[in-house]
């Protein structure tokens, strides 16, 4: 079921589109060994499998990164402590450095973008996806995403929930334009897929 604000929300990002930001840099992620590898590491099919704050389960590839490899560990660690699942058994987890350059990035860390949008960081960083999910319906958060997919955004910029301060990086790598890259880093190095 889709969010009750999902056609104010449309309405709101379309408007903003002139107001894209390019985005380039380094950002982070951190997997699990069976995952960091260079088949895996940047298709967004976990995601769009399972879901999580920023997609709806069963919905299209996202690839979570941060821009710091503290918020990356965070985010997963986030993850094992909201289920209970103690954090030693989340270890080993290899932590990999992409080089992103996107054309086409809505940065709702920036106050002046979640106004246009009537959406606040506190709502953001409180909504309850895993509950909204689990109810079948789709989060704010899950709303926004998809809706930023559907209309053809690369990425977003979000506040991280799980580490104060953090910034993630939102992909939605079927967007990629031809000037748009996601590069790993150092990737001779990771592990091979079994």
């Amino acid at each position: 079921m889709q969010h009750p604000d999902s056609d104010r929300l449309r309405q709101a990002i379309e408007r903003y589109a002139s107001r894209a930001v390019r985005w380039s840099g380094v950002v982070y992620r951190s997997a699990s060994p069976r995952y960091a590898n260079k088949d895996d590491l940047l298709t967004g099919v976990g995601s769009k499998t399972a879901g999580a704050r920023w997609n709806p389960p069963k919905s299209f590839p996202t690839v979570y990164s941060s821009l710091d490899p503290h918020t990356a560990l965070d985010e997963v660690l986030a993850h094992f402590r909201y289920y209970g699942i103690p954090i030693e058994s989340a270890m080993p987890r290899v932590t990999v450095s992409v080089r992103v350059r996107l054309a086409r990035v809505l940065d709702l860390t920036n106050g002046k973008t979640r106004s246009a949008l009537r959406v606040s960081e506190r709502r953001i960083l409180d909504e309850p996806w895993r509950e909204e999910q689990k109810a079948g319906r789709e989060a704010l958060t899950q709303a926004l995403g998809r809706i930023g997919q559907e209309l053809g955004w690369e990425a977003f910029l979000v506040p991280s929930a799980a580490r104060r301060g953090g910034v993630n990086l939102i992909i939605f790598p079927a967007n990629l334009s031809p000037r748009s890259s996601l590069e790993i880093i150092n990737v001779r190095d990771l592990p091979r897929r079994d």
